[in-house]
């Protein structure tokens, strides 16, 4: 509740709301560009300083460890203090060790900076998500986010190509880190006067409160929100085994530069980009029409994604134009997966709580589910022989975890509707 009746309401949709939707949407992709980079860089980076596939694999999961030890106090930050400022303040950082990548020269400094890295991002889509969800109307939530989402592919695609080509050009795996450090910061500056909604905290309770820590308990007495956290991790596990290791996997099989590699991971995924704005959209319609829409639209298109994975790894072994019109079809699907996932999470949980459940959530999807699938797929890849076909084995492991994930947004169909229900989405403007 918030206390002061004569404040200014939030003004929900509009400019304001549509400036806010496009700055963070370019934040994301400088988020996303950096990950990629650091994939397609990943063979590079490997023989320059001697590493094994388990280690480049742990270098990938550290990233992913920073992002998820931080979530948590980062969404708390943006939770209780600002939005705006806690958003620039995570891209100005995120850039300053993206930078400092570019300069590592051992296994352990690599480490050090791709922790930060994560450090940095941690927080940044539960804040976006969460800030996201209350500056639009409800009943156009999951298309509000699945464009933001689709920045993932925009930076992905930005990453992947750019970065090769930078690579190749150089001959030096540095100098991408080196230049996509730069308009992180400037975004990070200008998301500084962002309009911002107000913290909502009751009368004279303190920044971080006994009742504010307290009701953390409530959100998992929310079936939707703790099976959508379930459903997340094994999503992540897969979505993130392959991202990190399909570059690196076409120029093992096909002998590709990082800038082909680049280009064409790249140019697959930009394909793919208007698959998390519809699939907002379609699971939208669902939703409309049944009251468990979204979740069964997630059980479904998993259940598309898993088989599309298999195919894709087992196209390998064939022409690379096998490979592009599966890797397609299975990022398309993998792409209209997140926003909906998302969607969810902030249809069920309170707004005073939201981008802390936000943080909590991924805080446990990442331990679980994102930060082991890279590092999985390193070691099986060293276990299972090494090279190109060490890989593609390991990679053949990595599918069957997103059945799990199918199973539970089933389930959370029984309790979804009458969860979402529940929750109000009125806040207070900043001034």
């Amino acid at each position: 509740m918030v206390e002061k009746k004569d404040n200014k309401e939030y003004k929900v949709g509009g400019a304001g709301s549509v400036f806010i939707l496009i700055m963070l949407f370019l934040l994301y992709a400088m988020n996303y560009a950096d990950r990629a980079i650091f994939s397609v860089a990943l063979e590079p980076i490997k023989k320059a300083l001697s590493l094994t596939d388990t280690q480049a694999g742990i270098l990938q999961s550290v990233f992913l460890l920073g992002v998820a030890l931080l979530t948590i106090p980062a969404s708390m930050l943006v939770e209780r203090w600002s939005r705006r400022k806690s958003i620039a303040i995570m891209g100005i950082i995120w850039s300053i060790a993206t930078f400092a990548t570019g300069l590592c020269t051992s296994f352990i400094q690599m480490a050090i900076a791709r922790f930060t890295v994560g450090i940095g991002e941690a927080g940044y889509v539960t804040g976006g998500v969460g800030w996201l969800s209350l500056s639009f109307r409800k009943e156009i939530r999951s298309r509000i986010i699945g464009i933001f989402t689709s920045a993932v592919q925009i930076g992905t695609a930005l990453g992947l190509i750019a970065g090769g080509i930078i690579i190749t050009q150089t001959q030096d795996w540095r100098s991408p880190f080196l230049i996509f450090a730069i308009p992180g910061v400037i975004l990070g500056i200008i998301a500084f006067f962002l309009p911002d909604y107000k913290t909502i905290k009751k009368e004279g309770e303190a920044f971080f409160s006994k009742s504010y820590f307290s009701s953390w308990g409530s959100l998992f007495k929310i079936k939707s929100f703790y099976i959508d956290i379930i459903g997340q991790c094994f999503m992540f596990f897969v979505m993130l085994a392959f991202l990190s290791w399909m570059p690196a996997m076409l120029m093992r099989i096909y002998k590709m530069t990082p800038a082909t590699a680049g280009l064409i991971y790249g140019l697959v995924g930009l394909i793919a980009i208007v698959a998390a704005p519809l699939g907002g959209f379609i699971a939208d319609k669902w939703q409309k029409r049944s009251k468990n829409g979204r979740p069964f639209f997630i059980g479904t298109t998993a259940i598309l994604y898993g088989i599309f994975s298999v195919a894709m790894v087992a196209a390998l072994s064939y022409p690379v134009a096998w490979f592009i019109v599966l890797a397609v079809v299975q990022l398309f699907f993998g792409n209209m997966l997140l926003p909906v996932s998302l969607t969810i999470r902030t249809d069920v949980t309170p707004a005073p709580l939201r981008t802390t459940a936000l943080g909590i959530g991924t805080f446990i999807t990442f331990i679980v589910g994102s930060a082991t699938g890279p590092a999985f797929v390193g070691m099986m890849s060293d276990k299972l022989g090494g090279d190109a076909s060490g890989l593609q084995a390991a990679l053949f492991w990595v599918p069957p975890a997103i059945l799990f994930c199918a199973i539970a947004y089933f389930i959370m169909a029984k309790f979804y509707h009458s969860d979402s229900a529940k929750i109000s989405d009125a806040v207070l403007s900043e001034k």
